[in-house]
C-alpha cells in the first residue's frame, strides 16, 4: 500500500507537469531578447517571427509640459470673489513657426478629434493654486498638475501642468471661458498659435527609431508593429540588437 501510494504520487506530479502542453499556445511562445537592455527591452506574442533585428533608438516620446508664472503662495485667491470661471482643455499638434525659450511664434494648432475636451471650473471654493491644482487632478482629463518650488524667495509657487500622454498629437491648449477672470486669464490662458501665458518646459514629442534601416514613429515609447507580434519599450537613446526566437523552455 506504501508503495503504491509513493507511485500515485509521482504519477500525479507528472500528470500535472505535462498538463501544460495540452495548450497549443506553449509551442507557439517566443523569446525576445534585446543585445542592451538600457536601451529597450521587449516582449513577444505567439504571432511573432523569428530573427534578429537591429534597432537604434533616436529619441523618446514625452509629454509636453507647461509652467505658469510664479505666485507667492499657493492659497492666496487668484481670481476676483463671486466670479465662476471655466476652463477649457483641448489636446492636438502645434506645427509650423519657431520655438524660442519655451514660446511658439507663428505657429499653428491642430486639434486631435480623437481626444476629448475637458474642462474644469474655477469658483471661490478652488480659486488658488493649490485649489486650481486639485480641481484640475479630480476632473481626470488627461492633464497632471502640480506645484514646484522654484527656490525665489519673492514668488516661489509655480503650477505645472504635465499631459497624461506622450506625442506629437498630445499639445495642450487652454481656454479661459465663463466669467473669463482677469487674474485666471493672465495665469492660465494658453494658445500655441496666439497669447501663451504659460511656458512650455518640455515639447511634446513621438519616439523616433529605426529598425533594419526603416524609420519609424511612435507616440508612445512603447512600440507596438515595429517587429511583427513584438512590443518594443524604449528607455533611452541608443542602439540595440533585438533576437526574436522560438521559447524552447
Amino acid at each position: 500500500l506504501s508503495a503504491y501510494g509513493s507511485l500515485k504520487g509521482v504519477i500525479s506530479s507528472f500528470q500535472s507537469a505535462i498538463a501544460a502542453l495540452n495548450t497549443q499556445s506553449k509551442f507557439k511562445a517566443y523569446t525576445a531578447t534585446p543585445s542592451d537592455s538600457t536601451v529597450l527591452t521587449a516582449s513577444a506574442s505567439s504571432i511573432a517571427t523569428a530573427g534578429s533585428y537591429a534597432i537604434t533608438v533616436g529619441q523618446l516620446a514625452q509629454a509636453q509640459t507647461l509652467l505658469t508664472s510664479a505666485k507667492t503662495t499657493t492659497t492666496a485667491a487668484i481670481a476676483a470673489a463671486g466670479t465662476s470661471t471655466t476652463l477649457t482643455f483641448q489636446f492636438g499638434t502645434i506645427s509650423g513657426g519657431s520655438l524660442t525659450n519655451g514660446v511658439y511664434s507663428s505657429s499653428t494648432f491642430t486639434q486631435d478629434a480623437a481626444q476629448a475636451t475637458g474642462t474644469v471650473t474655477i469658483t471661490d471654493a478652488n480659486n488658488s493654486l493649490q485649489g486650481i491644482r486639485d480641481s484640475i487632478n479630480a476632473a481626470n482629463i488627461g492633464v497632471t498638475a502640480s506645484i514646484v518650488n522654484n527656490g525665489n524667495a519673492t514668488t516661489p509657487y509655480n503650477l505645472v501642468l504635465t499631459s497624461k500622454s506622450t506625442g506629437l498629437a498630445s499639445s495642450m491648449k487652454i481656454t479661459v471661458g465663463g466669467g473669463a477672470d482677469a487674474g485666471i486669464t493672465s495665469l492660465l490662458a494658453y494658445d500655441p498659435a496666439a497669447t501663451q501665458n504659460l511656458t512650455q518646459s518640455a515639447v511634446a514629442q513621438n519616439a523616433t527609431l529605426t529598425v533594419n534601416g526603416v524609420s519609424i514613429s511612435s507616440a508612445s515609447n512603447a512600440v507596438t508593429g515595429a517587429v511583427t507580434g513584438t512590443t518594443l519599450n524604449l528607455i533611452k537613446v541608443g542602439s540595440s540588437n533585438l533576437s526574436v526566437a522560438h521559447d524552447a523552455a
